[in-house]
């Protein structure tokens, strides 16, 4: 076997190589593409989950606020007094 032929199997065997590594690196990017799928798809679902909960929580105060107006004013007004009143110091207590 001359030169020419022996470099014609070095080169044969570099391309498969190469393919090699290239097939590999496309089957590890589709991997990686299917992951961030996966990933999205469970964000949503926790995007949505929480969506419904805070239209459901909505629902709810805005019930509460129509229906209970009376015990709203009540609770309102004791707050505004709680805050209202003025805190003695310790020493006043000495």
């Amino acid at each position: 076997m001359g030169p020419g032929g022996i470099a014609t199997i070095i080169a044969s065997a570099s391309l498969l190589l190469i393919a090699g590594a290239i097939a590999y690196a496309v089957f590890r990017v589709a991997r990686l593409i299917d992951e961030v799928q996966k990933t999205v798809r469970s964000v949503n679902r926790i995007t949505t989950s929480a969506e419904k909960a805070t239209e459901k929580i909505n629902q709810a105060l805005e019930t509460l606020v129509d229906k209970n107006t009376n015990i709203l004013k009540l609770l309102t007004g004791a707050a505004s007094s709680f805050m209202g009143r003025k805190r003695s110091s310790t020493k006043d207590h000495d």
